[in-house]
């Protein structure tokens, strides 16, 4: 079971993940090696799953972000698992989550303009088996939130 303590030092690193064990310490009250303990102990019970970087897609020259959302033929548990591998080795897929209700997945995809989002959409995602329909909506603006807090 994680403490306060532990909440302060994962708020803390989803503010900034390269923030140094002693600017970490300084932040919660603690020494640096009891942070970099606390961090260490906090990954190997999966707590923290991972550390990542964020790119900003329009630099890597990806101008366009839609959102899809997926309806898919009830399917074996064989066939729904390659579907998940599959879309999920599609470089354009940026966030994939599987959904309760009338759609069954919706991902985010990041792609260079309109005609790399229709050939994705024909090309790629409507020629996987067992996909019944997808609509698509492309993004306008994007809001940021504030990161986790525990």
């Amino acid at each position: 079971m994680i403490d306060a303590t532990d909440k302060r030092i994962i708020a803390e690193l989803a503010k900034d993940g390269r923030v140094s064990w002693v600017q970490l310490s300084e932040r919660v009250n603690l020494s640096a090696s009891a942070c970099q303990r606390r961090v260490e102990a906090l990954l190997s019970t999966s707590v923290i799953e991972r550390f990542t970087v964020s790119v900003a897609p329009q630099m890597m020259g990806h101008n366009i972000q839609a959102v899809i959302s997926i309806k898919v033929e009830r399917q074996k548990i064989e066939s729904a698992e390659a579907f998940r591998r599959k879309i999920k080795s599609y470089p354009e897929v940026h966030n994939f989550v599987k959904l309760s209700g009338s759609i069954d997945y919706q991902i985010t995809v990041w792609v260079e303009d309109i005609k790399a989002l229709s050939h994705f959409i024909d090309n790629k995602l409507l020629a996987l088996g067992g996909v019944v329909d997808a609509n698509s909506a492309i993004v306008l603006e994007n809001y940021l939130c504030a990161p986790y807090q525990a």
